[in-house]
């Protein structure tokens, strides 16, 4: 498998430049097959990949391109794990908010500590003062959120003015965990389904920078085939 380094300069913006804003409706769109307590879910600790070598190299490369770094800057990795998908040689400092302390512990990027907090149950991020991060990440986890626009509306609270909040997601998921209307939608539309969470809190983020990117060699192979390759996704936008 080739993981040379990207040229994310060439990268083009999949989203039109009007978008259209989707209805949400959270009595079907945002229920799951298993409602039951997602810190019980998560409870035991999974230190495993949920996306393959490919698909976390380009992610680790997009967020050394993209994110301001600086030792004064500080990112907040939001449903974080115990890795970040981070570079070794990321520089600032890093706070992660997760759902197991036990995988948060083991994340060497969290170098400013981590709280466990489960989104879905308190989507409030008012531990953090307004204006407080440079970046926020959110590596494979958008489609579990049932609150995605109070979460979202607080992240743009809590970043700075330009902070960047970077989304990911591939097609893994746990099935019975992710939202309904997720499962769905083909990988396209799932795209517009999280710029339309940009574009509804506008009172934060920018319309005009939300931006989404794909990075897949467009062979639909089955799973099991030697040469198939996990797709990745990221959306993302700016404060305004």
């Amino acid at each position: 498998m080739n993981l040379s380094k990207f040229d994310f300069t060439r990268l083009k913006n999949l989203l039109p430049s009007s978008l259209k804003s989707l209805s949400i409706n959270p009595t079907s769109d945002l229920i799951r097959e298993d409602e039951s307590n997602d810190t019980e879910f998560y409870s035991t600790p999974r230190f495993v990949h949920h996306i393959d070598d490919r698909a976390r190299h380009v992610l680790s490369q997009f967020y050394t391109y993209a994110i301001k770094q600086t030792p004064e800057s500080i990112t907040l990795d939001l449903c974080s794990s115990w890795t970040s998908h981070l570079s070794e040689n990321f520089i600032g400092k890093v706070f992660g908010l997760g759902m197991n302390e036990l995988e948060l512990k083991e994340n060497p990027s969290l170098n400013q500590g981590y709280t466990v907090q489960d989104l879905n149950q308190d989507p409030s991020l008012s531990k953090f003062s307004s204006n407080t991060f440079d970046s926020v990440i959110c590596s494979v986890s958008v489609d579990y959120l049932i609150h995605p626009l109070k979460i979202f509306n607080e992240v743009g609270r809590i970043l700075k003015p330009n902070g960047l909040f970077i989304t990911s997601f591939s097609n893994r998921c746990f099935p019975t965990k992710v939202i309904r209307k997720w499962l769905y939608m083909n990988e396209l539309r799932r795209v517009e389904w999280v710029a339309n969470y940009f574009l509804q809190t506008d009172t934060y983020f920018n319309p005009m920078t939300i931006k989404a990117y794909s990075f897949f060699d467009g062979n639909f192979l089955p799973i099991t085939d030697e040469h198939y390759v996990d797709p990745m996704y990221i959306v993302s936008a700016n404060k305004k």
